[in-house]
């Protein structure tokens, strides 16, 4: 098994307010950042509004420092 860190900052925090695309309001009840080994990347997906499914806010990875 391989060790792997990285270091991404989520542009959000738990409670924040956002405008959905359907321009109705939505709170952020969860952060999930998925790391890449293959691409060295994170990726953070977030729960709205507690209803257990998860979405991009933001499609574009962030870089992160691996080894």
């Amino acid at each position: 098994m391989k060790f792997a860190a990285f270091n991404a900052r989520c542009p959000y925090e738990l409670g924040d307010r956002i405008t959905g695309t359907d321009g109705q309001g939505h709170t952020i009840t969860d952060i999930v950042a998925l790391h890449s080994m293959k691409t060295m990347t994170v990726r953070f997906v977030y729960e709205l509004d507690g209803n257990g499914k998860l979405v991009a806010l933001i499609p574009e990875p962030q870089e992160g420092a691996g080894t």
